[in-house]
Formats: C-alpha cells, sequence, structure tokens
C-alpha cells in the first residue's frame, strides 16, 4: 500500500508573540512592527530568531512585560496603520468620486437633460462651498466636488456603461425565466414619428414576475391597420 500524502501543518499566530517579539498580522501575513518585514510561516521559531537577530536591542531598551514596551507596540501600531491610510485613502476617494459621478448622470439621463449639464451641476456644487464653513474637512470636500468627472463625454460614457449592464442583466433574465410573453404598443413622439414599443413579461421559476422594456422601434412609414396587410 502506498504510503498516505502528509498533512501540511498549519501555524496559528498567538497574541502574545505581540509582546514578545513585536509581530502582529497584517493581511493574513506575519509582520514586523519594527521593520515591516513578513515572516511566511507564523511559527514562534521563526519570529524568535528575526527578533533576536535584527532587534535584540529592543529587548533591553524596553524590558519585556513592561509597560513602557507595551506603549511602544501601541506607538509602533499605530504608525503601521497611518502606512496603510496613505495608500487606501486615495482608493477609497476615487471610489467615491466614480460611484458619484455615475449617480448624477443617471439622474441627467432619467430627467432627459443634456449630457453638458453635469459641468453646471458640478459648479452648482462648488458655488455652495459657504455650507461646509463650519467643517474641519471643507478644503477636503472641495477638491473631491473639483475631482467629479463630469464632462459631457464623462457623462456619455457613464450612460452607455450603465445601459450595457442593463442590456447584459436583462439577457440574463431572459435565458433564465421559465416563460416570457411579449406586447407591442405604439405612441406618438414629438416629431410626430410613430414609435413600436416592445415589452416583455418574464415569469421565473419561483413564479415571481418581472416586466421590462423590451425595446424601441420608428415606424417612419405609414402605420395605418391596412398598411399591414
Amino acid at each position: 500500500m502506498g504510503s498516505k500524502p502528509k498533512k501540511s501543518k498549519t501555524y496559528r499566530f498567538n497574541e502574545e508573540w505581540e509582546i514578545d517579539y513585536f509581530f502582529t498580522m497584517v493581511n493574513d501575513k506575519c509582520c514586523c512592527l519594527i521593520c515591516l518585514s513578513s515572516i511566511a510561516i507564523a511559527k514562534k521559531g521563526n519570529l524568535e530568531r528575526h527578533f533576536l537577530a535584527l532587534h535584540n536591542k529592543y529587548q533591553t531598551d524596553y524590558p519585556p512585560n513592561s509597560e513602557l514596551r507595551k506603549r511602544k507596540i501601541r506607538d509602533l501600531k499605530t504608525q503601521l496603520t497611518n502606512q496603510q491610510n496613505i495608500f487606501t485613502k486615495p482608493i477609497l476617494k476615487s471610489q467615491a468620486v466614480t460611484t458619484a459621478s455615475f449617480k448624477v448622470s443617471y439622474l441627467l439621463d432619467k430627467e432627459c437633460k443634456p449630457f453638458s449639464d453635469g459641468e453646471f451641476v458640478k459648479e452648482f456644487f462648488l458655488e455652495m462651498d459657504s455650507l461646509f464653513n463650519d467643517f474641519k474637512n471643507k478644503s477636503e470636500i472641495t477638491a473631491v466636488i473639483q475631482d467629479l468627472q463630469l464632462s459631457r463625454n464623462s457623462v456619455m460614457r457613464r450612460i452607455e456603461k450603465m445601459s450595457g449592464k442593463l442590456k447584459e442583466h436583462l439577457h440574463n433574465d431572459i435565458n433564465r425565466c421559465s416563460c416570457f410573453c411579449v406586447q407591442c404598443d405604439e405612441s406618438t413622439d414629438i416629431s410626430d414619428t410613430a414609435q413600436l414599443l416592445v415589452f416583455i413579461r418574464m415569469v421565473f421559476g419561483d413564479f415571481i414576475s418581472n416586466e421590462e422594456l423590451l425595446g424601441m422601434i420608428s415606424l417612419k412609414e405609414r402605420t395605418r391597420g391596412v398598411d399591414t396587410v
């Protein structure tokens, strides 16, 4: 009989090692608070070897189990958190700006406003900066508003992207529905052109129904009943 494969041993970080060897866990990695080096395997021997070889001075300057040592560890953890925020804050800011840009573009499209009105919305917010006079981070708020991408082309790209997502969602619903029916209706726009509206009603396996606009077709020829015979 063949030998059974050996199971890989899992090492877990012990909270006491933070006090003993100045290590902590960052994104599932064992990180040294002093030099910010990471140890691949969170094993006591590896942490102790690293600490004594590179940071043995901390053992004497900050005696074990002393309040001075605990305070130093808190300071190092605060510095590490601040360094992480330097990288994560711009990413979160960029995501918030992009989300706001999509929301404004959606409202412009919903209200049938010109795409160029996006710049007016941005200017409108900047003119209301007096609302933020009592805020300590007024300059940050103003900077975020100025970063809003609301040019005519940006609004157009946002609307096209949302439209593509809606089409993809509709196609997925059609593919997974149990049955559906199609209904047509005719309307006339302001240019006196007949528009054929096609609606689809879908029923899913859990008996939930959903109705969506499938498409709109312009009928520029005659639309009398006799013309369709």
